[in-house]
């Protein structure tokens, strides 16, 4: 109930029951008769709503209507006349409506026959009026036309209206074929040497316009077409795919269609062209490819082709142009992997070879420079229906190194009562290896490990080695980069005698990688005295390291300076748990002290490393 009529009632209770007896007079307002009247009528009349319009202006339909200019006999431009149907709701001000892109030239904008007050932001022209009510604004203006290989468009962003309605006007002696996108209705019609297209969009659709000549139910049977037919065959593991490039030379007269049959059991993948304008494949694997325009002289068609390998004896699928009066062709084989391809020389009746063998060197330049890889079997031919029987064979793969280990340096110090504190750097490069597994020598004891700088946690296989989890090599410069993979591990060891003599026996971790390079540096205490004959081990002792050229720079890259990359993986490897989770390692290092005898050795593939040399003076 109102607020108004709860007053009336009120008050009209006040004037019409009389005073009930011995109760409280309660307080009352007099007023006259038509006072009463007025209050009365105000509380019939219903709540005013909110006064305010929801926007400012609408844009209820706008319609343009175009016409193309030619220079040279092309379409260049568009020159539109559009009529935009606005309504200004606000009751009081100015408004500021857009009218059309930048994108586009006008030349003029009127309301009522007088010059529109515009302004452009640069991107969009805006109307500007204090005008109430509904009115029409007229805008002049021009768009560019692009043609190419017989085709023409033209696009602009409208302003978005309630409804749109497009009408082009193209100057053309042929019937032309129009598209228009988005359209919910179209239709085209001829008024003399005129094109007409009429269509109905959404009102918030870009204007878009493509149109081509009409193709005419027939091919001009004058033509005479020759094709050239260049094919690159590869064969992979299961796979067979091929690129064939069509050359046509067209005399005469044009054609505005080509066909080829793809063999049997091919899958097309692709076809480019200039000028295409639709291809499609039928039941009988025809490829039918309809042109823009009437192809005239030079015209080439592009191909991708695959099929399935089944069995050793394949046929090389070679397509086949249609409708043409000569055709010729030429045939490159290659492989990919370790498959091995041979002409099949038992192929009999129609698998039988109808291609000239012939010098991969002769091939056409179509087919050399569209592969890096070798052409193993090159192959020419005239005529179309051509055979080309192939003998693959799949040989088994030999497993190679995807883990080296291009330096292990190690450093080893003991002290005069026997025990012994190693530290192994190993410069990596890895692709796939998950683990470098290592046997430590027996009694040992690890210490630390670390992978490209940082702390990791090692494991133990069931055989009693070492796992310690490896990062992937980046590529650098085409090749693998390497990182560094540091253990540290100490060994209670054989104390000398009474009589301060002793022998030093140590070996280092057997890796299940080969070493490119060991170099084994041992500091023993000052004074202890090596017999310079008693040096033995599978590990030649030296004056002094050699360094080979090959490994010195990774020598120099353990100082710190290896790859950025294989720091950066190293460490979000650690940070996601890739290296082993738990409490962080304590990284150890090896305190040198001492006299250096030094030890190296090259290549070592598997065996045990170990050294071994009498000493004396250590009482």
């Amino acid at each position: 109930m109102s607020t108004r009529l709860s007053i009336a009632l009120a008050l009209s209770a006040a004037l019409v029951l009389p005073s009930l007896a011995g109760a409280t007079e309660p307080d009352t307002v007099i007023i006259n008769l038509d006072e009463f009247l007025d209050l009365y009528q105000q509380a019939q009349e219903p709540d005013v709503p909110d006064p305010t319009a929801p926007r400012a202006y609408t844009v209820s339909s706008a319609s343009y209507v175009g016409d193309v200019l030619l220079d040279d006999g092309e379409p260049a431009s568009a020159l539109f006349e559009g009529t935009l149907r606005i309504e200004v709701l606000q009751e009081r001000g100015w408004v500021q409506v857009p009218i059309l892109p930048a994108t586009v030239a006008v030349r003029s904008a009127t309301v009522g026959g007088k010059e529109a007050a515009t302004w452009s932001d640069g991107s969009w022209l805006y109307l500007v009026t204090d005008k109430r009510g509904a009115f029409d604004v007229v805008v002049e203006f021009a768009t560019s036309v692009f043609s190419s290989e017989g085709s023409s468009s033209l696009s602009f962003q409208p302003t978005p209206a309630g409804a749109m309605e497009l009408s082009l006007s193209v100057p053309a002696a042929d019937a032309l074929d129009f598209v228009v996108a988005g359209a919910r209705l179209k239709s085209d019609t001829t008024r003399g040497d005129r094109r007409i297209v009429d269509a109905v969009l959404p009102g918030n659709q870009q204007i878009n316009v493509r149109w081509q000549r009409e193709i005419p139910d027939t091919v001009a049977e004058e033509a005479i077409v020759y094709a050239e037919v260049f094919s690159l065959v590869g064969l992979g593991e299961g796979l067979l795919t091929e690129r064939t490039t069509v050359s046509y030379t067209i005399l005469q007269a044009g054609i505005e269609q080509v066909s080829l049959q793809i063999p049997d059991g091919a899958t097309l993948i692709d076809v480019q062209g200039s000028g295409i304008r639709d291809w499609s494949v039928g039941a009988d694997s025809k490829l039918t490819v309809d042109l823009n325009f009437a192809a005239e002289g030079s015209w080439t068609l592009s191909l991708q082709l695959e099929s399935k390998l089944d069995g050793d004896a394949i046929d090389a699928p070679l397509p086949e142009p249609l409708d043409v009066d000569r055709a010729k062709g030429w045939v490159g084989v290659e492989a990919i992997g370790t498959l091995e391809v041979a002409p099949d020389d038992t192929a009999t009746g129609d698998r039988a070879l109808s291609a000239t063998p012939i010098d991969v060197r002769m091939l056409p330049g179509a087919i050399l420079g569209v592969t890096s890889n070798p052409i193993l079997l090159a192959y020419k031919y005239l005529g179309s229906g051509a055979s080309l029987p192939l003998q693959v064979t799949q040989h088994e793969d030999v497993e190679v190194l995807v883990t080296l280990l291009d330096v292990a340096e190690a450093t080893t110090m003991f002290t005069a009562d026997g025990r012994r504190l190693t530290s192994v750097q190993y410069r990596v490069r890895n692709n796939r290896k998950q683990f470098l597994r290592l046997a430590l020598p027996e009694g040992a004891e690890l210490w630390s490990a670390q992978v490209a700088g940082k702390s990791v946690q090692p494991a133990r296989a069931a055989d009693g080695r070492i796992l310690i989890p490896l990062v992937r090599s980046q590529s650098a410069g085409g090749a693998l980069a390497d990182f560094q993979v540091a253990v540290v591990y100490v060994e209670e060891g054989q104390a000398p005698g009474a009589d301060g003599k002793g022998t030093f026996e140590a070996q280092l971790p057997t890796a299940d990688v080969p070493i490119t390079y060991v170099a084994w540096t041992v500091y023993a205490p000052w004074d202890a005295k090596v017999k310079k004959k008693s040096y033995d081990g599978s590990v030649r002792h030296v004056s002094g390291l050699s360094r080979p050229l090959a490994t010195s720079d990774m020598l120099a890259l353990a100082a710190g300076e290896y790859s950025d990359g294989v720091s950066r993986g190293g460490i979000a490897q650690h940070s996601g748990g890739g290296l082993g989770t738990g409490a962080v390692p304590v990284a150890v290092s090896v305190p040198v002290e001492g006299r250096p005898i030094y030890f190296e050795k090259l290549l070592a593939l598997g065996e045990d490393l170990e050294i071994s040399f009498d000493y004396r003076g250590l009482k």
